[in-house]
């Protein structure tokens, strides 16, 4: 063998480990800022409502591998499993409850369709029948393609769903518990269900999104959003303050669809709901978040309490108290 081939032949089995190497390095680190993987620098253990003695509301429990969330227990009774896909986006999330009025079991779930992490679709269904439906829709700025937002949302209604709401008034909150946890109360929806005049089977809304530029111009929390009901001629604008020093404990979930929850790096301190239907005149609430007080916070800017207020209930203070996993 000549001996220019000899070198090149002794070059190529070095340089081929390093140029893997190099690619496994790159694969490992190209984390974009947009990713919707929960990894805070603080992650949730226990949250307590209205009072920190007792037993936890919820547990969140962690594969101890992979640190991916793999389990919420509610009230030591309720339990949501999460499945993954091998990036690490999520893939399900189950429930399976009993209902106690016709001493049958039922399934909850939501199914998530994600692209690079992102989340494209969810859809949540009740013994394999679609309820909600979530489609996005992300900024497509080519000059900012390093974070894309979320500039709209297409929501399906199964309207026979909300419906239900008013037949058993007594348990309306947490007759589906894994559709409270992740998109709250459906109390809102169900009463424009009662209210609209037309028969349709499927009520549809538009959720669209502003962003606030925040602390390093990032856009990271959100402004405002409005949700657009066309055919109930009724409109919902949420509208949010923060603190920019304070960090969300939820940001980054990409489930947490309840107020948007997962979707604001920072914390709120204060939202704004005015809800407007065609011909009257406009509902408002008013929300308010303390951190204020010793030890609410923790050295690392993630809150270990907080008390919040809304007009709607007449201002009467809300307690929320968290635990972090070590």
């Amino acid at each position: 063998m000549p001996r220019i081939l000899e070198k090149l032949y002794s070059m190529k089995k070095y340089l081929l480990p390093l140029c893997v190497m190099a690619l496994l390095a790159v694969g490992f680190s190209s984390c974009k800022p947009d990713e919707e993987i929960y990894n805070p620098t603080c992650k949730i253990s226990k949250i307590w409502y209205l009072s920190d003695v007792g037993e936890p509301n919820e547990v969140y429990l962690y594969n101890d591998k992979t640190q991916d969330l793999e389990q919420i227990i509610v009230d030591s009774i309720y339990s949501f499993d999460f499945t993954y896909e091998k990036d690490h986006s999520i893939k399900h999330i189950k429930h399976v409850g009993k209902n106690y009025h016709v001493g049958k079991n039922y399934t909850e779930e939501i199914a998530f369709e994600t692209t690079d992490r992102l989340v494209d679709k969810m859809t949540y269904t009740v013994d394999g029948e679609v309820r909600l439906e979530y489609t996005f829709h992300r900024n497509e700025n080519k000059k900012d393609k390093a974070y894309q937002r979320i500039d709209s949302i297409n929501v399906m209604y199964d309207v026979a769903f909300y419906e239900q709401y008013f037949d058993d008034i007594s348990n309306k909150s947490m007759k589906y518990p894994l559709y409270h946890k992740i998109f709250g109360d459906y109390k809102e929806i169900a009463e424009i269900v009662a209210e609209r005049q037309t028969k349709d089977l499927v009520m549809f809304s538009v959720k669209k999104f502003t962003y606030d530029p925040g602390k390093h111009k990032k856009y990271e929390n959100i402004a405002q959003y409005v949700e657009e009901f066309p055919r109930e001629k009724t409109v919902v604008t949420h509208t949010y303050q923060y603190d920019l020093n304070a960090y969300n404990p939820f940001y980054g979930l990409p489930f947490a669809y309840a107020d948007m929850a997962g979707y604001y790096k920072n914390l709120k301190v204060a939202e704004h709901i005015e809800k407007v239907v065609a011909g009257s005149a406009p509902k408002v609430t008013d929300i308010t978040y303390d951190y204020s007080g010793m030890h609410y916070m923790n050295d690392k800017g993630y809150p270990r309490q907080f008390v919040t207020r809304s007009t709607e209930t007449n201002n009467i203070p809300r307690y929320t108290y968290i635990l972090y996993k070590k």
